[in-house]
């Protein structure tokens, strides 16, 4: 297997990660934002996002985010970044679908519509 097909399956690994790592952050956040506003001071809400953070799904962020990290120190390695970064950024794209679909986010057809329009304009640097 050659580098850019090595890089492009890299990224296609990245964006998969990336969109569970994106719902379970918007989760995480949904689940500190009560805790945040019921805090006194400082302190309190200093106190609830390390609790919060410590839980199961902090860790998680953290080795996802570790994860998405060496992913793309390899993809570096086997492809230029004004190639890489681009079809890297269709994970926009798949965030956008997938917290539709996982979220129940609204998926308008304005929204669609930039999403065909980005999804285009990664088609031709992918093309190129």
């Amino acid at each position: 297997m050659d580098q850019r097909t090595e890089g492009i399956l890299l990224i296609a690994l990245m964006v998969t990660l990336s969109l569970v790592f994106q719902v379970q952050l918007k989760l995480f956040a949904s689940a500190l934002g009560p805790l945040l506003a019921k805090a006194q001071d400082w302190r309190g809400a200093a106190g609830g996002l390390l609790a919060t953070s410590l839980g199961w799904r902090g860790l998680f962020l953290a080795v996802l985010a570790g994860l998405l990290l060496l992913l793309w120190l390899l993809v570096l390695t086997r492809l230029e970044l004004s190639f890489a970064l681009p079809i890297a950024s269709i994970a926009f794209v798949v965030t956008a679908v997938g917290g539709g679909l996982w979220l129940g986010e609204d998926l308008s057809w304005m929204r669609i519509a930039g999403l065909v329009t980005t999804a285009i304009g990664i088609g031709l640097v992918a093309y190129s």
